[in-house]
């Protein structure tokens, strides 16, 4: 059955999927329509009061709001609304001290204390260059109940005051640890190296030199053009207003607003080279790595994760009364900026929507395969693929062209993807996978996938790479494979072993039967057609051994017709994941959470216990049901969230975090003996539990 033709099915894929014959056209416009009426039917359905988006591409600039800025007076929100940005902030702190870095004025390897001498020596040295990476070891929010709802206005000296006795967390250099206050700190190291204020050198270096007229420290008392009001989800569900906090206590690290034109100005400059020299940029853009060769994932004021073998940089914000997200692919020229007056916008389905208009290309091609040891070779070939696609995109060239070297990297990839080790060695296969893409393996995973690019772009030209990032891993490995094949020549340590090309022959027919116009573009709504669209997709997915996985799609619809009180379409769409994707664990975690809360206990314990047995991807570990139940209890759910905190206690009746989230749930609920109880128990398991010891202080009191 052809979806394009069968009516009824046409809304379970967007009208996207049409504009692909205007991708032509060099002003976008098609494509913006499109994406303007899925923001429109996403908002309505998210609930979202307001968000402004843009995107910038090569020359061309869009950006637009939608929505309301202000509920209450029905102001419309626009591109030039006026939202917090939260610690989107980070980055252009980031430029503040890199900029001081290359006048001369920062040493990023002196202790914080050359800048800031009032900050308390700490037990070991904190360094500018590892604050900038979150690897200072300095705490993020300890006591969030207090910390995250000043009301009053404080300086920096009184900003710093609020953390500055706390020990560090971990060594520096040793673990990577997202902090706040550590971004406060180096808004301090910023006046301590200029002589100005925060605000006023950001203003003077960059915000003023690249137009950012509306970009501003955030002041509750002055009057600025487009404020937009905030809106959070009360405990019974409605949209409320937001809780007022004075955010002057993260001046450097989240104290900011701005408009989605200033941060694409912003992306602008970074793209024109106006912000900083290239090799600060460059630096900039690349992952720490710790002391024991693990790449962080960030770098300094930037996320570094790749999207489909592109090199992309990013940074999200989320405080009282907004959302926003920025991203950045320095080699397509393309940049999006988000923003969103509501505290439970997910304004990754927006971003997303936009990329795969705009680059035509779906934000991270999804793969199940249903087997543990399978699910890890197609981890191995992602890894590669995206990683070493990545540094290829970014510097146009392989890691090492070292016959050695790369002989090493081939060697160490059909390891991980043996089989045979995967099914007697689990665990460890399992972590030389993880390690392949790290310094502390000398990333084998980046080599390859680089040389890879090079190989390819060398044998079939400058414009065969580019398509691979929308066909994926498993088309970039067979192309590679093909292209060998055809060579009698071609070195042996450059090849894959014989089993693995077998599979991925039998992984590129199904892939290539799977992932096809119609799955590239799905998009699953309240208004599909349940039923149609899983008997077409158990078609399209039949004999196949690997395909699309949609369950995350899955799940945002779940949690959305849950907001909207409809169980029996959410368990209607949770068990339709679950006969797609019979050995997702978190297919199995959703249909639990739908029973659980239509008030099936058995058939929710049973669904969770069954996905934790899976364990595909820790979907019912004891950390993310823990996450849940606060979901439950964001909601104004707090016995829904018990009811899963018994389940998770069930299955991990020795982790003490469950027992001290027991406690303040029974504390909300004014049972203070139950409170006591669990926190006794937790503290019984793990002595050290700091939260524990101070609760039960604060209920003794």
């Amino acid at each position: 059955m052809n979806l394009r033709n069968t009516t009824g099915l046409v809304l379970a894929l967007m009208l996207a999927c049409q504009p692909f014959s205007v991708f032509s056209a060099p002003d976008y416009s098609k494509q913006i329509e499109v994406f303007k009426q899925f923001v429109k039917e996403q908002m309505a359905s998210d609930e979202i009061p307001g968000l402004s988006i843009g995107f910038i591409k090569d020359d061309f600039w869009w950006a637009e709001g939608f929505g309301y800025s202000d509920l209450e007076n029905k102001v419309p929100a626009k591109a030039e609304s006026a939202y917090r940005l939260a610690s989107v902030t980070k980055p252009m702190t980031a430029i503040g001290v890199l900029k001081l870095a290359e006048q001369g004025k920062i040493d990023l390897d002196v202790e914080v204390q050359t800048y800031v001498p009032y900050f308390p020596k700490k037990k070991w040295p904190v360094t500018v260059r590892e604050l900038l990476g979150h690897l200072a070891g300095i705490s993020h929010y300890q006591d969030y109940d207090k910390e995250g709802h000043f009301k009053d206005h404080r300086n920096t000296r009184e900003a710093i005051a609020v953390f500055e006795d706390f020990e560090l967390v971990a060594e520096p250099g040793t673990r990577f640890n997202y902090s706040s206050y550590g971004y406060n700190l180096l808004g301090a190291v910023i006046e301590g190296a200029s002589g100005k204020s925060y605000g006023d050198f950001m203003r003077e270096s960059l915000w003023g030199p690249l137009g950012m007229v509306n970009t501003r420290m955030d002041d509750p008392n002055a009057i600025i053009p487009n404020r937009v009001r905030g809106y959070r989800r009360g405990p019974n569900g409605k949209i409320i207003n937001s809780e007022f906090v004075d955010i002057s206590s993260r001046f450097a690290a989240g104290g900011t607003r701005s408009t989605v034109i200033d941060l694409l100005k912003f992306a602008k400059g970074l793209m024109e080279g106006r912000v900083l020299p290239q090799d600060y940029v460059d630096r900039m853009f690349t992952s720490m790595v710790t002391k024991d060769g693990h790449r962080t994932g960030y770098g300094m004021g930037w996320t570094t994760t790749p999207v489909n073998g592109r090199f992309a940089v990013s940074h999200g914000g989320g405080q009282p009364e907004t959302r926003t997200f920025l991203v950045y692919y320095p080699a397509a020229n393309f940049a999006i900026a988000v923003a969103s007056n509501f505290e439970g916008a997910d304004r990754s389905r927006y971003v997303r929507r936009l990329y795969w208009l705009i680059m035509k290309e779906a934000y991270h091609p999804p793969a199940y395969t249903g087997a543990r040891a399978t699910n890890q070779i197609y981890r191995a070939m992602w890894e590669s693929f995206n990683y070493g696609m990545s540094y290829f995109d970014r510097y146009d060239k392989p890691v090492s062209v070292d016959p050695e070297e790369v002989a090493k990297a081939f060697a160490y990839f059909n390891s991980c993807v043996d089989a045979n080790v995967l099914q007697s060695s689990f665990e460890e296969a399992q972590h030389k996978i993880t390690e392949g893409r790290h310094p502390s393996a000398s990333q084998p995973f980046v080599l390859l996938g680089s040389f890879m690019s090079q190989k390819l772009e060398d044998h079939f030209g400058d414009d065969y790479v580019e398509p691979l990032h929308r066909r994926g891993a498993i088309s970039f490995f067979e192309a590679y494979t093909k292209m060998y094949e055809s060579d009698r020549n071609f070195p042996k340590t450059q090849r894959f072993d014989k089993p693995f090309e077998k599979l991925l022959r039998g992984w590129q027919k199904d892939w290539e039967k799977t992932w096809n116009e119609d799955t590239q573009c799905f998009a699953l709504t309240r208004s599909s057609d349940f039923h149609e669209l899983e008997k077409h997709l158990k078609k399209v997915f039949d004999k196949a051994k690997i395909y699309p996985d949609f369950v995350n799609q899955f799940s945002e619809l779940v949690g959305i017709l849950y907001l909207k009180g409809d169980l029996k379409k959410a368990a209607q769409v949770a068990n339709m994941a679950v006969s797609l994707y019979p050995k997702s664990d978190q297919a199995h975690v959703m249909a639990g959470l739908v029973y659980l809360g239509s008030g099936d206990m058995e058939k929710a314990s049973s669904l969770i216990n069954a996905a934790r047995e899976l364990d595909v991807g820790k979907a019912a570990s004891a950390r993310a049901l823990n996450n849940w139940a606060y979901q439950f209890k964001s909601l104004g759910q707090l016995k829904l969230g018990l009811a899963l905190l018994a389940i998770a206690r069930e299955l991990y009746p020795n982790e003490a975090n469950l027992y001290d989230s027991t406690g303040e749930f029974y504390l909300e609920l004014g049972d203070r003996e139950q409170a006591i109880a669990y926190y006794e128990k937790a503290l019984e398991i793990d002595p050290a539990l700091e939260n524990a010891k101070r609760m039960l202080e604060k209920i003794r009191q």
